[in-house]
């Protein structure tokens, strides 16, 4: 990958990625769906990332497949968010983090749409929806970030982006 300084309207970009992908970790503690079993008090259970989680770290003989198979997938639901972070965060002069959140995107939205399947779109709830919307903004700043990785920088950017190398690495 070739390597370009960022310069201010590509770090801003990286930023908004960044703050948008911890917003999406803390969508995973909403609600995603509605469990269709009622409880004993006739109540229906709402079921976030989280909760399936941590219901796979006490997991019991007498639990089924199904369950575990469904914590797994919500525990990558969580995973999605912190990969997409690091990478937008850590990746300053590579075009690789645009890469990867494109990935994460698609892998966030084909697992949600893959925990709910088709008969139980009418059990989703409002964490699913903001986790959908998160993830077509990230993926419109990710597009835009890409664009801008791909564009020819004017030379006085790429002085001032030199110039700020220089003194960072100048002992005074």
């Amino acid at each position: 990958m070739v390597k370009r300084p960022d310069i201010k309207v590509r770090k801003r970009l990286r930023i908004t990625m960044c703050i948008l992908y911890l917003a999406q970790i803390v969508v995973c503690t909403f609600p995603y769906f509605q469990d269709v079993r009622f409880n004993e008090d006739g109540l229906v259970t709402m079921k976030s990332p989280f909760n399936m989680v941590i219901l796979l770290f006490s997991v019991t003989s007498d639990m089924k497949g199904s369950v575990i198979s469904l914590a797994v997938i919500c525990m990558i639901l969580i995973l999605i968010p912190i990969i997409g972070f690091f990478f937008s965060a850590l990746d300053k002069e590579r075009n690789l983090k645009n890469i990867v959140s494109v990935i994460c995107c698609f892998g966030g939205v084909f697992l949600i749409a893959g925990l709910l399947g088709n008969e139980n779109v009418k059990y989703m709830s409002i964490g699913a929806v903001i986790a959908i919307l998160l993830y077509i903004i990230i993926m419109f700043v990710t597009s835009i970030a890409m664009v801008m990785r791909l564009s020819k920088d004017s030379e006085e950017d790429i002085k001032k982006a030199e110039e700020k190398k220089k003194k960072d690495w100048r002992f005074d």
